[in-house]
């Protein structure tokens, strides 16, 4: 017998970062404002970690899936795998040169991740741990979380770049 129904248990488990955030800088916020000492310096870091916790938990919450899908998504430091059960998708992410999400009106995402050659590795947001692919984005400069929290509350059919490799040269 479960005495929390599923519908909050999801909902908790989507803004679980944010609510560890939020519980950290409280800690931090009462040891800097009402101990002396060490403790009061420890209370500002463990404030500012809390802070930075809590800034990534709402970016992350805000993009996270809210239902399963087909597939796994792995990442490790060269490339990103979109694992199914008969086959997958491996993209080395020094290949890739242009990454898109496309939403569609029932309320799903898809990102894409554009390779050199052109191809074209779809991968569903509702993928089990999607959340990799958030992460994916920090081996490219310059790519855009907002227009990722942007397509994530979308309602239609869009597409939204998210990051593109400058291809400009110098002469």
């Amino acid at each position: 017998m479960n005495l929390i129904r599923p519908e909050a248990r999801d909902a908790f488990w989507r803004w679980r970062e944010v609510v560890f955030g939020a519980v950290v800088t409280a800690l931090g916020a009462n040891w800097a404002f009402t101990a002396y000492g060490i403790l009061n310096w420890l209370g500002w870091v463990v404030l500012i970690i809390g802070l930075g916790l809590l800034i990534t938990g709402l970016q992350r919450a805000r993009v996270r899936p809210r239902s399963g899908g087909v597939g796994v998504v792995d990442l490790d430091e060269a490339r990103l795998s979109y694992l199914l059960p008969q086959g997958g998708i491996v993209v080395p992410l020094s290949q890739i040169v242009r990454i898109d999400i496309d939403t569609f009106a029932g309320g799903s995402m898809v990102w894409v991740f554009t390779d050199e050659d052109g191809h074209k590795a779809r991968i569903p947001a509702g993928a089990a741990k999607a959340e990799k692919l958030l992460d994916a984005l920090s081996h490219f400069p310059g790519a855009s979380y907002n227009r990722v929290i942007e397509a994530s509350s979308a309602k239609g059919d869009n597409s939204f770049v998210i990051w593109q490799k400058n291809t400009a040269r110098l002469h």
